[in-house]
């Protein structure tokens, strides 16, 4: 690969003769393996006018702020140098140092400022190498530096750490000092990397996965391993590239679940790439790359146009109303472009706006809250439905939701896959629910794999859901065929009894039988669990109205699981049961409402009846009421 290096000196004065500047260029030749064999020197003299060319010069090759080469220089050095580790069989390192918040600094300290402490930087930077030909300033807080390891015993991470520690000496700016921080990355020929590109490629992936992981002031060293993922993403985005036009893309559909009435009433539209070597490409494969690529675009407008077409192919076969969802991208709310795709894909299609609905991520929203919130209400004005998606992990703030223009709200499936165990999961999707229906939201929960999850969400008010439990993504065929069938499993099919049920737990076997036979007598459906995991599944797929529970249990203690009952399950009633227990415990469960009343072994058979149907009658009569008990 040939290579060249390049610089301008004044070379010669010859008394009257004109100065001249000469540019001495060096081009690697290989063999017919690749190897360099030798170089050819070219020597090439430019009239020296004045001063202006001088400028002109610098300004081309060098950044005039920190006055370290450009990137083009450093590559064209980097080839040298990089030849030359070939024939000495040496290691050459390039670290991408990217400096954490200057930013801020810019906004609190002023541009001036900044360009000083730059200058600071470039000149220890500098000096590690001892000259600036191998360090460059890329832009704004970033620079590389190579480091040529003729010996090959440079450790990686000692090179990162020094230039961590040099970045990180303090700055004195007159009654000012600071102390610098970096997101360092490393790669290595050969280690890794085989050419200027690639070493500094993956320098660069190395210094985001040291911020992303790291935060800040951290290192992440290149590997074999992100190399080969590396090299597969890049394989995968030249395939992509034109997918659209070789109309390799295809839809697939997720019904979405009216959680009362066990019906479907629409789907959401996800994306596939079904690639003639690679196969069925799911979409956390592809769409990252989209988006690196800058192909995401033209992605979503397909996806957008298929969806709209397809739903009115459905509706001409006959099927009753629903409504298609289609996610839309960060780079599709540039300007008003998905403005004008939505009212052409309509228009093609002929579908009813009112069929269409738009989820925007949360973080996609909240990147520039004002012209999402107005492409959002020209939206609304054409017809189409808008939905929040992947709700509750990111930013989004009471005032924004005020704002925005949505119809409902979806909460991100991390939360659904938590509960009812997780408390903090719980607690959460619970105020989601809560928090969209005061703003007049409709709330539909994502990811629901289990029994489970369906009864904690239904019972805390969620009207739709969406996941594998009913139905995986379909084709389209499979979709018309559940869209002329749209009635699901009834309650009683997936375990929801609507009967007065109480959960019996006890890690005694011969207590929990003896209670079975005792309160069967009254018509009860009675279940019963030995440790507090069992405990939870049955809550989750029986509607429990209350629970029973001893205190002392192999795995924690009854008052404990009550509290989280109550976080989890808050209209059932809860009560101990137990021959042993911590009056003080219990006495502070019971005024904190995790446990309703405190019953002691042995029972008396009337008294424990009397109790559990004054408990039952609460529990049925207002399960509001028995959050509070």
């Amino acid at each position: 690969m040939p290579c060249a290096v390049a610089g301008a000196n004044e070379v010669f004065d010859r008394g009257n003769e004109e100065s001249l500047r000469c540019t001495l260029s060096l081009h690697i030749i290989e063999d017919e393996h690749g190897q360099p064999t030798h170089g050819l020197c070219t020597l090439v003299g430019i009239r020296h006018d004045d001063g202006n060319d001088s400028n002109r010069d610098y300004l081309a090759t060098h950044d005039p702020v920190s006055d370290l080469p450009r990137i083009h220089v450093l590559q064209k050095n980097l080839a040298v140098e990089l030849a030359q580790a070939v024939h000495g069989c040496y290691r050459l390192l390039v670290c991408y140092i990217d400096v954490d918040r200057f930013g801020v600094i810019n906004e609190t300290y002023g541009f001036d400022f900044g360009d000083r402490l730059i200058r600071h930087i470039a000149d220890r930077l500098a000096r590690q190498t001892g000259g600036r030909d191998l360090v460059c300033r890329l832009s704004g807080d970033e620079f590389v530096l190579a480091v040529v390891d003729r010996d090959s015993e440079q450790d990686q991470w000692e090179l990162a750490r020094h230039l961590l520690d040099v970045i990180g000496e303090p700055v004195d700016e007159g009654k000012l000092e600071l102390r610098l921080t970096a997101s360092l990355g490393v790669s290595c020929f050969p280690d890794t990397a085989t050419s200027v590109q690639e070493l500094l490629l993956q320098a660069s992936v190395a210094a985001r996965t040291a911020k992303q992981e790291g935060g800040g002031d951290s290192i992440h060293v290149f590997t074999q391993e992100q190399r080969d993922l590396l090299d597969q993403r890049l394989e995968i985005g030249e395939h992509l590239l034109g997918a659209v036009v070789r109309d390799e893309l295809e839809l697939h559909y997720q019904p979405v679940i009216d959680a009362a009435k066990r019906q479907i009433i629409g789907m959401e539209a996800l994306v596939r790439w079904r690639h003639p070597k690679l196969g069925l490409v799911m979409p956390d494969r592809f769409i990252g790359l989209a988006e690196d690529f800058g192909m995401i675009a033209d992605i979503g407008r397909w996806v957008l146009h298929r969806a709209c077409m397809q739903a009115r192919q459905w509706l001409d076969q006959g099927v009753g109303d629903f409504t298609m969802a289609v996610n839309v991208s960060g780079l599709q709310m540039r300007g008003m472009q998905l403005i004008e795709d939505v009212n052409r894909a309509l228009d093609r299609s002929r579908l009813p706006a009112r069929m269409l609905e738009l989820e925007f991520a949360e973080d996609v929203i909240m990147t520039n809250v004002e012209h999402v919130a107005s492409v959002m209400r020209e939206l609304r004005k054409i017809g189409v439905k808008l939905a929040m998606d992947d709700f509750g992990i990111g930013q989004s703030s009471l005032g924004h939701l005020q704002r925005l223009p949505v119809n409902q709200l979806k909460i991100d499936r991390s939360f659904v896959a938590a509960v009812p165990e997780d408390v903090s999961a719980a607690r959460i999707s619970r105020a989601v629910i809560g928090l969209a229906h005061e703003f007049g939201f409709t709330v539909v929960a994502e990811g629901v794999e289990k029994p489970v999850q369906l009864a904690f969400l239904e019972r805390n008010g969620c009207e739709y859901v969406q996941g594998n439990f009913f139905s995986k993504p379909v084709s389209a065929d499979e979709m018309l065929s559940m869209l002329r069938h749209p009635a699901l499993r009834s309650r009683e099919e997936i375990g929801d009894d609507q009967g007065g049920s109480i959960l019996l737990v006890d890690d005694e076997q011969n207590v929990l039988r003896a209670l079975a036979r005792l309160l069967r007598r009254d018509g009860y459906r009675i279940y019963t669990a030995s440790n507090f995991k069992d405990a939870f599944e049955v809550l989750g797929t029986q509607q429990i109205h209350v629970v029973v529970s001893d205190h002392r249990m192999p795995d924690g203690k009854g008052t404990e699981f009550l509290g989280r009952v109550k976080e989890t399950h808050p209209h059932t009633v809860r009560m101990i049961l137990s021959g042993y227990a911590d009056l003080g415990v219990v006495t502070e469960a019971i005024n904190g409402g995790a446990v309703y009343r405190f019953l002691t072994k042995p029972w008396k058979d009337d008294d424990l009846r009397k109790t559990l149907h004054e408990a039952m009658r609460m529990a049925r009569r207002d399960p509001v009421d028995s959050v509070a008990r």
